[in-house]
């Protein structure tokens, strides 16, 4: 079993003269006063813990944490530390069996009486798909509206962590209004019409205005394309595709003609380079990204997207650098230029349709039949004797960040549902409501109580979608709804059911996991492996590895960092660049947990899943185009596993430099599953040395001298040194960037001379705590897969807590290692993991 070897809290505290509890047996008592009393007493109390204050609670979870690490840590060797006497093997085993025993015993009481996972409630992301699928509105947008739930062993659907407070119930609240709002679609039924923006011949742009048949600052018209020569960065106006142009809610086709070129002196030659392209809402929503076509005649892309009310639409150049000034700004516009461009003829929007599959006569969207089934729609008048209609609340589409715009009303005036017995509709549409919301079949009382608020509506002579939505709202912030419904013990059929959906889809379980619950078979082992492969092979586990990938190896901080536009100007501003590194990551999850690829893969791989922005950056020839595909590594490649992808050293490192100690840390706790304490008081911290006088290594040497630093950098900085030949993206280096001493470098990026130089040659060389030596990256992974269970462990424990909302305890570590035994013929693959994972007594039980 693998061991932290960083906690530093978590010392041997007691002492027989002191201990608090008969429970823990006098043989380990004498232990701890043999070895630990000189350094833990109340006056010492090293690492801040009294040892006359610490009992053996085993009722309290926190307490049992402590005596877990306390065990581990005594087991690994680390405490006595090296310069104390040391227990012979003999002692120790004692100690470690007396203390083991009533820690096990003590995890399985608390899991018998109120099981591993206490109360968890959906977090924000879980909330949003969830919506999605129950409303059938894939377009919401909602888990920026809820306040983040705060991470826990690694990731933020941890159970003990999560809370509930007024403001979050608000929030839910408000959340529930804007989904139910959103999903009604109410509003005459609309033809769908096509409408075509021509960017080419006149040189016209919505927001750009007419350019004489010449261009812009950053634009040509030749013939009938208006050439894109630069991106505008985000002080300036963005390429407006529709303006001011209304439009109604649903699914829209687009069309664009464009192709990519080389402009030369008004010349459009073939690119040098593929081009990328994306269509974005005014909200930074992106509808659809693509390869530009290349060719004399370029060509016709088309996609399928749901707008929502009234959004403004934008072109973006993704791979056109946003800071390309020289010439540009010259005029007139025939002044000589050569460069890259996106040229663009038309766009074409028809629209909007119910569905995506487009289908003209479909006019009622799902998400209407989700809500009021096939009830009709008609204008509102005073003469129906109902009351006024309430204005709708959508969200505000203007802001990254959702809040509740102004009332919206129809310009043609009000709709209502209609209902000839309203009574009958509002429970029939309820109660089939409430059953897929909760998960599971719905009790009589809570079915009455919800049911109450739409009846109060129907009596009070409120519209019936009016009165409907009070109920629907009462669904969505019941604790029914918010929160999972298990028992301690084995789980019940509903329960394994949304245990899967939210392991594999983050979202509600569907019908057909919903008729296995009900008929008892997700039980069954061979069941659940065909509803894993199943669920498996839908695009919703996309979510799962979207999901799982942006907590585990920390994805989701990709953009907390830029590139320093000085020290690294080929990277700045490059969106691509890391979104294609983020997309190398998923893939590359994706297909360990396809092709069942071993858990060395994490680590090691004789392929990288790259595009050709991804490719250059990797010195990668041959590949074209923005679509991730596999290719094959040489032998002597650094690249291969998470370890040396972009995403990885990006978000390991900050824009300004790298610092091993980030690194290393991230290292031992996502990789290798050891969780490096926070640095002590007063240990200072590393600035980076942009002057290129000392190098990072230098820098650590000094500060490491401290034993207080030492017995933890000790363990970080290795592994930070293995990743020093990899700069702030990820591409490899041999010498640093500085800007005052060092050699100076000829090279133009965006039309400007760089102003860095090449400081002091990168040392990756480093020795691990255990004494293995390595010269660079290609040592260290031969170091870290000789520790394949560790790395399997890591791993195993990973996923549990992802699947199951708790934290690995003292009590998982059996199934923990019956997991990675089962798992050995494959190597400890993705997918026989997760196989087994899902079949365990971990998993089927709270």
């Amino acid at each position: 079993m693998r061991l932290s070897t960083t906690l530093r809290l978590f010392v041997l505290p007691l002492v027989a003269t002191t201990l608090r509890s008969a429970e823990l047996p006098k043989n380990a008592a004498t232990f701890l006063e043999n070895h630990c009393i000189d350094c833990h007493d109340d006056a010492t109390a090293k690492g801040d813990l009294d040892i006359y204050s610490l009992k053996f609670e085993p009722s309290d979870p926190k307490n049992l944490a402590i005596w877990t690490h306390i065990h581990d840590r005594a087991l690994s060797g680390e405490m006595p530390p090296a310069k104390k006497p040391r227990p012979g093997a003999e002692e120790l085993a004692a100690f470690i069996k007396a203390a083991g025993e009533p820690l096990l015993e003590a995890w399985q009481k608390r899991y018998t009486e109120s099981g591993r996972t206490v109360a968890r409630r959906l977090n924000p992301t879980e909330y949003e798909y969830t919506l999605r699928d129950l409303l059938a509105a894939p377009w919401l947008e909602l888990k920026n509206m809820l306040p983040p739930d705060p991470e826990s062993h690694g990731f933020d659907n941890v159970a003990d962590a999560q809370e509930i407070s007024y403001i979050q119930m608000s929030r839910f609240l408000e959340a529930a209004g804007v989904a139910i709002d959103s999903s009604m679609l109410l509003r005459p039924r609309i033809k769908p019409k096509s409408e075509r923006v021509d960017w080419g011949e006149k040189g016209r742009m919505y927001g750009k205005g007419e350019f004489a048949g010449k261009g812009s600052r950053e634009t040509r018209v030749i013939d009938e394309w208006l050439v894109i020569l630069r991106q505008p960065n985000e002080s300036q106006s963005p390429f407006q595709i529709s303006g001011n142009r209304e439009h109604s809610p649903g699914y829209y086709k687009f069309r664009v003609r464009c192709k990519g070129v080389h402009f030369h002196n008004g010349e459009l030659l073939p690119p040098k380079k593929g081009h990328v392209a994306s269509i974005n809402t005014g909200a930074k929503r992106i509808l659809a990204t693509f390869d530009v076509p290349d060719g004399p005649e370029g060509g016709v892309v088309e996609f399928t997207a749901w707008q929502h009310e009234n959004d403004s639409l934008q072109f973006y150049c993704a791979s056109l650098d946003d800071r390309l000034q020289p010439s540009l700004n010259k005029f007139p516009f025939d002044h000589p230029y050569s460069g890259e461009g996106i040229a663009v003829d038309w766009f074409e929007i028809e629209g909007p349709f119910a569905t995506e599959e487009c289908v003209p006569g479909d006019l009622i969207p799902p998400s209407y039949k989700r809500l009021f089934g096939n009830l009709p729609t008609k204008k509102w008048t005073e003469e129906s004797g109902l009351k006024k209609p309430e204005l709708l609340h959508l969200p505000d589409l203007t802001a990254n960040v959702h809040g509740l715009r102004s009332p919206f009303q129809e310009p043609e005036g009000l709709m209502m549902v209609v209902s000839e017995n309203p009574r009958e509709d509002a429970a029939r549409l309820l109660r089939d409501f409430m059953e897929a919301a909760y998960r599971r079949p719905v009790d009589e009382s809570e079915f009455q109580r919800c049911l109450s608020f739409a009846l109060q509506g129907i009596e009070d002579k409120a519209c019936f979608q009016d009165a409907m939505r009070n109920a629907y709202k009462a669904v969505l912030c019941s604790p029914d709804f918010l929160y999972f419904t298990e028992s301690p013990g084995q789980l019940d059929g509903h329960a394994v059911a949304s245990r899967l959906s939210y392991f594999f889809w983050r979202s509600m379980p569907d019908q057909t996991l919903l008729e296995l619950a009900e008929k008892g078979a997700l039980r069954d082992k061979n069941v659940l492996i065909g509803q894993m492969d199943r669920m498996l092979a839908d695009e919703k586990a996309d979510r799962f590895i979207e999901d799982f990938t942006d907590q585990w190896l920390e994805l989701r901080n990709i953009f907390e960092t830029s590139p320093d536009k000085n020290l690294y100007p080929e990277y700045y501003g490059d969106t691509h660049l890391v979104n294609s590194a983020v997309a190398e990551t998923r893939a590359t999850f994706a297909k360990m947990l396809k092709d069942d690829l071993p858990v060395s893969t994490v680590v090691d791989s004789d392929f990288a899943i790259v595009n050709e922005r991804l490719a250059a950056l990797y010195g990668i020839e041959g590949v074209k185009g923005m679509a991730m595909r596999p290719v094959k590594l040489p032998p002597d490649s650094p690249r291969g596993g998470f370890l040396t992808q972009a995403s990885i050293l990006k978000v390991s490192a900050n824009g300004l430099t790298t610092s091993p100690v980030v690194r290393g840390v991230w290292v031992l706790d996502r990789i290798l599953g050891n969780h490096p304490p926070p640095p002590p008081p007063g240990a200072g911290s590393i600035d980076p040395d942009t002057r290129g006088a000392t190098t990072v290594r230098e820098q650590l040497a000094k500060h490491s001298t401290a034993e207080s630093c030492a017995s933890c950098h000790v363990y970080i900085d290795p592994p930070g040194f293995a990743l020093e030949s990899f700069d702030v993206m990820g591409s490899w280096r041999e010498r640093y960037r500085s800007f005052d001493k060092g050699e100076p470098v000829k090279k133009e990026v965006a039309g400007k001379n760089v102003v860095f130089k090449l400081g002091p040659p990168v040392d990756a060389s480093g020795q691990t705590v255990e004494g293995s030596s390595f010269a660079d990256i290609h040592g260290f992974r031969k170091y870290l897969l000789s520790r394949e269970d560790q790395l399997a462990e890591n791993l195993v424990e990973r996923l549990i807590t992802f699947a199951t909302g708790a934290g690995v305890s003292f009590a998982d570590r059996k199934e923990v290692s019956r997991i990675i035994k089962a798992t050995e013929a494959s190597g400890h693959g993705l997918r026989s993991v997760v196989k087994e994972l899902i079949t365990s007594d971990t998993f089927l039980s709270k």
